[in-house]
This record gives structure tokens, sequence and C-alpha cells, in this order.
């Protein structure tokens, strides 16, 4: 039997991350998590992060290189991978209709089963979320920035992107679920998704499918 995805999108600062792991330690069944925040934080090399020398490359925050890309499909496939082998998997992700990370994603996946998920606080709850988030990184990406110093600037980077984001990131509007995460505890978000979950099978990327073709790079399974 394949594994369940649970794909929580949103924007920088829309509680994400908190949610995958609440959501995890909450499940009855084995979640692994995945995405863009352990992707880019973690897996990445430096120099291909926001103050990195080939930031043109790799990601810059608001925009994506040709590393970012290939790195965001291998993902996607990933974590397709997983869930045919009956792994379930809650991914944190930012999936943008340009660049076209929801059209890859949906055909990646679309042999498996995936409740989609948005979270959306409130553009005045994200700004001060944002402002006000103290920022801890993984040695490699600490002195990929220039250290102490290089958190202060990218704290300033993800302040400055913050309205890019939010039109961006919120383009698309077919989700299995939508939520209001500055109205919400991360409790009350996972209890939403567990209760979507229990009605059964997500119907979301079928009808992005629908909407979007397949890319030719895809392969079919």
């Amino acid at each position: 039997m394949k594994g369940q995805i649970v794909i929580v999108s949103g924007t920088t600062g829309a509680g994400k991350t908190t949610t995958c792991g609440a959501f995890a330690r909450r499940a009855e069944k084995a979640y692994l998590m995945l995405g863009m925040d352990l992707l880019v934080g973690s897996m990445f090399p430096g120099k291909y992060t926001l103050f990195g020398e080939k930031k043109a490359d790799g990601y810059g925050g608001d925009t994506f290189g040709p590393m970012a890309m290939k790195a965001i499909e291998a993902m996607h496939e990933m974590i397709a991978a997983a869930s045919r082998a009956g792994q379930n998997m809650v991914i944190d992700h930012s999936l943008f209709l340009d660049p076209p990370l929801l059209q890859d994603c949906i055909w990646r996946m679309a042999d498996v089963p995936v409740l989609f998920v948005n979270l959306k606080p409130s553009r005045e709850v994200l700004e001060r979320r944002v402002s006000e988030r103290k920022i801890e990184l993984p040695p490699p990406m600490l002195e990929a920035v220039g250290g102490p110093e290089g958190v202060k600037r990218l704290a300033e980077k993800l302040v400055a992107i913050t309205p890019w984001f939010y039109e961006h990131v919120y383009q698309n509007d077919i989700y299995d679920l939508e939520l209001d995460s500055s109205r919400l505890s991360p409790d009350e978000v996972c209890g939403k998704i567990e209760a979507r979950l229990a009605q059964g099978p997500g119907t979301a990327f079928e009808k992005l499918r629908q909407r979007y073709a397949r890319p030719s790079m895809i392969p079919r399974f």
C-alpha cells in the first residue's frame, strides 16, 4: 500500500515547519518529514544559498536558479518514491506557480495519494512573525551566510521579500484544505488536517492535473 503524503504549503512564516513537526508527533502512523526548509537549510551546499557565491544558480530567496530547480524536482521524486515504498510523508513546501514548482509536483506525484493543505495567515500577522523570527542555522549555513552578521542580513532579506512571497505563493486556488494559521494554533491546524484525512483521499492534485498539462520531462508511472 502506498504511503500517504501530506503537503503543507504556504509562505515563509506561515507555520509550515511547526505544523509538520506537530503533525508527525501526533500521528499514530509513522510520518517522515521533508521539505523546502530541510532541502535549502541542510542539504544545499552553502555557496548555493542566499549569500553564497553561486546563489544565482541556487536559491536566492526570491529567485530559483537551475541548481535549485533541479534539486526541487529531485525532492519531488524522492517524496513520491517514499510513498511508493509505503512510507507516509509530511512535507513543508512553497508551491509556486511561477517558477512552476506546483506544476512539477502534481505530475511527479500523479500515482500517489496526496492531501494538499494551504496555510495562509493574514498579511499583518505574517509580517510581524517574520520580523520577530529568531533565525537558527546549521553550521554549514551559518558559515555560508557570513556568521552572526550574515544572520542579521538574512533576517533583513526575509523581511524585504515577504510581500513577494505572499503574492506568489498564494496564486493557486485549489487545495484540499485551506486554513488561516493566524487564527489557529498548530494543534488546531493538525486536528483539521486529521479530520480531512479521515474523510478520504485528497482530490486537489487530480483537479490541478486537469488544469496544467504534464511537462514533457516528467516520466509516466
